[in-house]
């Protein structure tokens, strides 16, 4: 009889906005403190660490987050990493409409996505999206074993077709029987209970939720709303499950978390982990693959 395999385990983290001040840094490392104690196999990383961007706030989160050493990490940036941003958390400016998608979809019907590359260059600037890189890498990040197949997007100020294109051709090399991760900043669903700000979703997030389904992943993850949620959804052939991280700062009317996902034998379970006390509340335990 062949041997049990060992679950594999992820910790999603998202929205720390750390500012600088003593209560974000401290939370910041209480955050780390519980990710050590839960051994994650990958800590996936999705989005708003900073304020706003400062390289400090930057340098801050990347020596916090090298106490996680040697455990691989995926991290993506958020809207205020790259952005200028004030205002509560989950504001986002208007951004133009596109104009140029018809002939993209005919190719790829499930991807209707896609943004001027001038209009692009003009909302986020070269210097942000440099430090950034320089920091974490990008703008496509990939986590490849045997048992994980993991892919980050950069979905600011809006996920083009390109990012979309090149995540699809990394998500078809993902090797048979491994999880399917898929990860971005903004939400792809509505929260429940949550006021849905403009800019909250990804543009056009139904349809990216359909190429999510014709690629066969098997769990989508983002931050930006601030509320450790699990939806799953079916289209007939496969089911998907998108997840939110909770905000380090807070998590709707409750205190920090991180989500605690693992998957074994064909089984998911998503818990949310309290920072403060690190007690598990289960948000999701499924079978994935086909309905």
């Amino acid at each position: 009889m062949p041997a049990r395999r060992r679950p594999v385990r992820i910790a999603h983290l998202s929205d720390v906005h750390l500012d600088g001040s003593a209560e974000v840094s401290a939370s910041l490392a209480a955050l780390v403190d519980r990710v050590l104690e839960a051994t994650p196999d990958l800590v996936v990383v999705t989005g708003d660490l900073t304020a706003d961007g400062r390289p400090s706030q930057l340098d801050a989160v990347v020596a916090e987050l090298a106490r996680l050493d040697p455990i691989p990490r995926l991290v993506i940036p958020g809207n205020r990493d790259l952005l200028p941003s004030t205002g509560p958390p989950g504001d986002a400016r208007t951004l133009p409409l596109d104009s140029d998608l018809d002939d993209f979809l005919a190719h790829e019907p499930a991807l209707s996505l896609g943004l001027d590359a001038a209009v692009a260059a003009t909302m986020t600037g070269p210097e942000a999206e440099t430090r950034w890189r320089e920091r974490f890498g990008g703008p496509l990040v990939t986590i490849e074993t045997p048992r994980l197949h993991v892919v980050g997007v950069d979905s600011n100020p809006r996920l083009r077709s390109a990012a979309l294109e090149r995540a699809a051709a990394a998500m078809r090399r993902a090797k048979p029987g491994a999880l399917r991760v898929f990860a971005l900043h903004h939400a792809l669903l509505p929260i429940p209970g949550r006021k849905l700000r403009d800019g909250d979703l990804a543009h056009r997030a139904g349809d990216v939720l359909a190429l999510l389904l014709d690629l066969r992943v098997d769990l989508a993850l983002h931050g930006h709303v601030h509320r450790a949620h699990v939806w799953e959804i079916s289209d007939g052939r496969h089911e998907l499950v998108v997840a939110s991280a909770g905000a380090l700062v807070n998590d709707g009317r409750r205190d920090a978390s991180f989500l605690d996902v693992l998957a074994e034998d064909g089984r998911l379970e998503i818990r949310r982990r309290s920072v403060a006390t690190g007690r598990p509340t289960l948000l999701y335990d499924g079978r994935r693959g086909a309905a």
